[in-house]
């Protein structure tokens, strides 16, 4: 696989969302809200948003959007990129 590929990939999977594994989550909402987060995201890779876009986009699927904020933040450090 391409190196940008797997880098975008990578840096990609720093904003996905975390899907608990508890039976008594809504589980299609939380697939509903991923799948939101994860259109965003491949809209801010391929350019079409800004990161703060970003946020504003997914802020409404995101129960804690200071928290995910955190955790983004934690995985890009963690590839280097912060």
């Amino acid at each position: 696989m391409n190196q940008a590929v797997q880098f975008e990939r990578a840096i990609g999977d720093c904003f996905h969302l975390f899907i608990p594994a508890d039976p008594e989550t809504e589980m299609r909402k939380a697939i509903r809200d991923a799948m939101c987060v994860e259109n965003a995201v491949k809209l801010m890779l391929s350019g079409g948003v800004s990161p703060e876009e970003l946020l504003e986009m997914v802020e409404p699927v995101v129960v804690d959007i200071d928290q995910y904020i955190e955790e983004v933040e934690e995985s890009l450090e963690e590839i280097g990129l912060a």
